[in-house]
Protein backbone atom coordinates (compact mmCIF):
# COMPACT_ATOMS: atom_id res chain seq x y z
CA UNK A 1 0.00 0.00 0.00
CA UNK A 2 1.30 3.57 -0.82
CA UNK A 3 1.60 6.35 1.75
CA UNK A 4 -1.39 8.86 2.49
CA UNK A 5 -0.54 11.47 0.49
CA UNK A 6 0.15 14.64 2.56
CA UNK A 7 -2.47 18.00 2.24
CA UNK A 8 -0.84 20.90 1.83
CA UNK A 9 -1.50 23.11 4.93
CA UNK A 10 -2.16 20.95 7.11
CA UNK A 11 -1.00 21.24 10.91
CA UNK A 12 1.54 18.25 11.31
CA UNK A 13 0.80 18.27 14.71
CA UNK A 14 -2.72 16.96 13.89
CA UNK A 15 -1.38 14.44 11.51
CA UNK A 16 0.64 13.21 14.60
CA UNK A 17 -2.17 13.38 16.77
CA UNK A 18 -4.55 11.85 14.48
CA UNK A 19 -2.40 8.71 14.49
CA UNK A 20 -0.50 9.08 17.95
CA UNK A 21 -1.24 5.76 18.31
CA UNK A 22 1.30 4.49 15.59
CA UNK A 23 3.40 7.05 16.58
CA UNK A 24 3.61 5.57 20.28
CA UNK A 25 4.24 2.10 18.89
CA UNK A 26 7.16 3.95 16.74
CA UNK A 27 8.80 5.78 19.53
CA UNK A 28 8.76 2.43 21.12
CA UNK A 29 10.27 0.98 18.12
CA UNK A 30 13.26 3.24 18.19
CA UNK A 31 14.22 2.89 21.62
CA UNK A 32 13.89 -0.90 21.65
CA UNK A 33 16.07 -0.82 18.35
CA UNK A 34 18.82 1.69 19.95
CA UNK A 35 19.19 -1.05 23.03
CA UNK A 36 19.06 -4.16 20.87
CA UNK A 37 21.22 -7.22 22.18
CA UNK A 38 22.93 -4.57 24.59
CA UNK A 39 22.50 -6.48 28.04
CA UNK A 40 22.30 -3.28 30.01
CA UNK A 41 20.31 -1.44 27.66
CA UNK A 42 19.45 2.15 28.96
CA UNK A 43 21.81 2.28 31.11
CA UNK A 44 24.43 2.66 28.58
CA UNK A 45 22.53 6.30 27.80
CA UNK A 46 23.27 7.26 31.21
CA UNK A 47 26.66 5.74 31.71
CA UNK A 48 28.11 7.81 28.24
CA UNK A 49 26.61 11.00 28.78
CA UNK A 50 28.16 11.15 32.77
CA UNK A 51 31.69 10.03 31.48
CA UNK A 52 31.88 13.17 28.85
CA UNK A 53 30.52 15.22 31.84
CA UNK A 54 33.42 14.27 33.88
CA UNK A 55 35.59 14.67 31.94
CA UNK A 56 34.84 18.07 30.75
CA UNK A 57 34.00 18.61 34.87
CA UNK A 58 37.72 17.78 35.03
CA UNK A 59 38.93 19.85 32.36
CA UNK A 60 37.46 22.79 32.87
CA UNK A 61 36.88 22.48 37.04
CA UNK A 62 40.52 21.72 37.79
CA UNK A 63 42.93 22.11 34.66
CA UNK A 64 41.78 25.50 33.47
CA UNK A 65 39.65 26.29 36.66
CA UNK A 66 38.52 29.38 37.11
CA UNK A 67 39.56 30.59 40.56
CA UNK A 68 36.57 33.12 40.78
CA UNK A 69 34.47 30.08 39.98
CA UNK A 70 33.02 27.83 42.60
CA UNK A 71 33.78 24.11 41.00
CA UNK A 72 30.22 22.97 41.82
CA UNK A 73 28.86 25.96 39.67
CA UNK A 74 31.27 24.64 36.60
CA UNK A 75 29.97 21.20 36.95
CA UNK A 76 25.81 22.57 36.78
CA UNK A 77 26.44 25.16 34.20
CA UNK A 78 28.43 22.14 31.85
CA UNK A 79 25.40 20.38 32.54
CA UNK A 80 22.66 22.35 31.57
CA UNK A 81 24.68 23.01 28.43
CA UNK A 82 25.57 19.48 27.50
CA UNK A 83 22.95 17.17 28.32
CA UNK A 84 20.46 19.75 26.20
CA UNK A 85 22.88 19.37 23.28
CA UNK A 86 23.58 15.33 23.55
CA UNK A 87 20.15 15.14 22.84
CA UNK A 88 19.63 17.49 20.24
CA UNK A 89 22.71 15.97 18.39
CA UNK A 90 20.98 12.76 18.60
CA UNK A 91 17.64 13.05 17.40
CA UNK A 92 19.15 15.73 14.62
CA UNK A 93 21.25 12.46 13.14
CA UNK A 94 18.82 10.08 14.34
CA UNK A 95 15.83 11.94 12.42
CA UNK A 96 17.59 13.01 9.44
CA UNK A 97 18.27 9.26 8.75
CA UNK A 98 14.68 8.12 10.05
CA UNK A 99 13.17 7.92 6.33
CA UNK A 100 15.60 6.17 4.49
CA UNK A 101 15.91 3.26 7.46
CA UNK A 102 12.23 3.44 7.63
CA UNK A 103 11.48 3.20 3.53
CA UNK A 104 10.63 -0.32 3.82
CA UNK A 105 7.64 0.18 6.70
CA UNK A 106 6.78 3.13 4.76
CA UNK A 107 6.31 1.06 2.00
CA UNK A 108 4.05 -1.09 3.74
CA UNK A 109 1.97 0.69 5.82
CA UNK A 110 -0.58 3.27 5.18
CA UNK A 111 1.37 6.25 7.14
CA UNK A 112 2.41 9.97 6.80
CA UNK A 113 6.08 10.15 6.39
CA UNK A 114 6.31 12.72 8.75
CA UNK A 115 5.99 10.05 11.68
CA UNK A 116 9.26 7.87 11.74
CA UNK A 117 10.66 11.58 11.67
CA UNK A 118 9.03 12.27 14.61
CA UNK A 119 9.37 9.35 16.20
CA UNK A 120 13.17 9.37 16.08
CA UNK A 121 13.14 12.94 17.08
CA UNK A 122 10.81 12.33 19.82
CA UNK A 123 12.62 8.87 21.31
CA UNK A 124 16.35 10.88 20.81
CA UNK A 125 15.10 13.82 23.10
CA UNK A 126 13.22 11.63 25.34
CA UNK A 127 15.93 9.27 26.16
CA UNK A 128 18.62 11.82 27.05
CA UNK A 129 16.56 13.90 28.93
CA UNK A 130 15.38 11.44 31.03
CA UNK A 131 19.24 10.74 31.87
CA UNK A 132 19.45 14.53 32.90
CA UNK A 133 16.26 14.04 34.72
CA UNK A 134 17.90 11.61 36.90
CA UNK A 135 21.27 13.63 36.89
CA UNK A 136 19.65 16.70 38.05
CA UNK A 137 17.69 15.07 40.80
CA UNK A 138 21.14 13.21 42.22
CA UNK A 139 22.79 17.12 41.56
CA UNK A 140 20.04 18.17 43.68
CA UNK A 141 20.62 16.07 46.53
CA UNK A 142 24.47 16.27 47.24
CA UNK A 143 24.04 20.07 46.40
CA UNK A 144 25.84 20.87 43.44
CA UNK A 145 22.75 22.32 42.14
CA UNK A 146 19.77 23.72 44.35
CA UNK A 147 16.34 22.58 44.33
CA UNK A 148 13.94 25.50 42.63
CA UNK A 149 10.31 26.15 42.29
CA UNK A 150 11.15 27.31 38.14
CA UNK A 151 11.72 23.48 37.33
CA UNK A 152 8.26 23.19 37.33
CA UNK A 153 8.62 24.93 34.09
CA UNK A 154 11.44 22.33 32.27
CA UNK A 155 8.26 20.53 30.75
CA UNK A 156 7.75 24.08 28.52
CA UNK A 157 11.71 23.56 27.40
CA UNK A 158 11.63 20.55 26.84
CA UNK A 159 8.48 21.31 24.45
CA UNK A 160 10.76 23.68 22.79
CA UNK A 161 13.54 21.59 22.91
CA UNK A 162 11.66 18.55 20.67
CA UNK A 163 9.89 21.22 18.52
CA UNK A 164 13.40 22.65 17.40
CA UNK A 165 15.02 19.36 16.80
CA UNK A 166 12.37 18.26 14.95
CA UNK A 167 11.25 20.59 12.95
CA UNK A 168 15.23 20.26 11.99
CA UNK A 169 14.77 16.59 11.20
CA UNK A 170 11.90 17.01 9.07
CA UNK A 171 13.57 19.27 7.29
CA UNK A 172 16.79 17.37 6.70
CA UNK A 173 15.56 13.69 6.76
CA UNK A 174 13.77 14.28 2.87
CA UNK A 175 17.42 16.08 1.76
CA UNK A 176 19.20 13.31 3.44
CA UNK A 177 16.48 11.11 1.09
CA UNK A 178 17.30 12.46 -1.97
CA UNK A 179 21.16 12.80 -1.88
CA UNK A 180 23.10 10.64 0.69
CA UNK A 181 25.64 13.19 0.72
CA UNK A 182 23.78 15.12 3.48
CA UNK A 183 24.36 13.38 6.08
CA UNK A 184 27.85 13.95 6.23
CA UNK A 185 27.54 17.96 5.89
CA UNK A 186 24.83 17.23 8.88
CA UNK A 187 27.85 15.57 11.45
CA UNK A 188 30.33 18.23 10.21
CA UNK A 189 27.25 21.39 10.94
CA UNK A 190 26.97 19.59 14.45
CA UNK A 191 30.74 19.85 15.38
CA UNK A 192 30.85 23.30 14.38
CA UNK A 193 28.19 24.18 16.21
CA UNK A 194 29.11 22.64 19.42
CA UNK A 195 31.81 25.06 19.68
CA UNK A 196 29.89 28.02 17.93
CA UNK A 197 27.31 27.18 20.65
CA UNK A 198 27.03 28.17 24.10
CA UNK A 199 27.13 24.41 25.59
CA UNK A 200 30.92 24.90 27.49
CA UNK A 201 30.52 28.67 27.95
CA UNK A 202 27.62 30.92 28.65
CA UNK A 203 27.31 34.05 26.54
CA UNK A 204 28.10 36.46 29.01
CA UNK A 205 31.88 34.66 28.75
CA UNK A 206 32.13 35.73 25.18
CA UNK A 207 33.44 38.90 24.28
CA UNK A 208 30.94 42.19 23.75
CA UNK A 209 31.57 41.88 19.69
CA UNK A 210 31.12 38.22 20.07
CA UNK A 211 28.35 38.43 22.23
CA UNK A 212 25.99 39.78 19.93
CA UNK A 213 26.61 37.45 16.82
CA UNK A 214 26.53 34.37 19.04
CA UNK A 215 23.06 35.46 20.38
CA UNK A 216 21.56 34.84 17.35
CA UNK A 217 22.06 31.72 17.19
CA UNK A 218 18.96 29.37 18.48
CA UNK A 219 20.62 27.27 20.59
CA UNK A 220 21.63 30.16 22.65
CA UNK A 221 17.94 31.17 23.85
CA UNK A 222 17.38 27.07 24.02
CA UNK A 223 20.32 26.47 26.41
CA UNK A 224 20.12 29.72 27.84
CA UNK A 225 16.13 29.46 28.85
CA UNK A 226 17.43 25.78 30.68
CA UNK A 227 20.03 27.45 32.83
CA UNK A 228 17.65 30.24 33.63
CA UNK A 229 15.10 27.23 34.73
CA UNK A 230 17.84 24.79 36.83
CA UNK A 231 20.06 27.44 37.84
CA UNK A 232 18.47 31.15 38.34
CA UNK A 233 20.41 32.39 35.65
CA UNK A 234 19.72 35.25 33.49
CA UNK A 235 17.10 34.79 30.62
CA UNK A 236 19.06 34.76 27.80
CA UNK A 237 18.64 37.94 25.40
CA UNK A 238 15.58 38.63 23.45
CA UNK A 239 17.04 38.44 20.67
CA UNK A 240 18.22 34.70 21.54
CA UNK A 241 14.36 33.73 21.96
CA UNK A 242 13.26 35.46 18.72
CA UNK A 243 15.92 33.70 16.69
CA UNK A 244 14.57 30.15 18.66
CA UNK A 245 11.28 30.87 17.73
CA UNK A 246 12.03 31.74 14.30
CA UNK A 247 13.89 28.82 13.83
CA UNK A 248 11.57 26.51 15.07
CA UNK A 249 8.81 28.02 12.57
CA UNK A 250 10.52 28.32 9.60
CA UNK A 251 12.03 24.45 10.07
CA UNK A 252 8.41 23.25 10.70
CA UNK A 253 7.09 25.42 7.55
CA UNK A 254 10.13 24.11 5.12
CA UNK A 255 10.06 20.72 6.45
CA UNK A 256 6.40 20.19 5.71
CA UNK A 257 6.87 21.49 2.36
CA UNK A 258 9.86 19.18 1.71
CA UNK A 259 8.10 16.09 3.18
CA UNK A 260 4.91 16.98 1.03
CA UNK A 261 6.92 16.48 -2.15
CA UNK A 262 8.41 12.88 -1.20
CA UNK A 263 5.15 11.61 0.65
CA UNK A 264 4.09 8.45 -1.39
CA UNK A 265 7.34 8.49 -3.58
CA UNK A 266 9.46 6.76 -1.51
CA UNK A 267 10.58 4.18 -4.17
CA UNK A 268 11.93 6.50 -6.50
CA UNK A 269 14.54 7.20 -3.91
CA UNK A 270 15.03 4.01 -1.59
Amino acid sequence: MGLIPATRGRVLVEAAIAHRRLLIELVRREVRARFAGARFGLVWSLINPAVQLAAYGLIFGYVYADPSRPRGTVTATLFCGLWPWWAFQEAALRGTAALVEQASLLRRLPMPATLPVLAASIASVGIQMLGFALFLLVFASIGVIEPRAAWLLLPVVLALHVALTTGLALFLAPLYLVVRDVMHAVSLGLMVGFFLSPVLYQLSDLPPFARGIASLNPLAGLLGLVRSVVLGAELPPWVSLVSLAGAIVAAWHWGERLVSRIDGRIDEYC
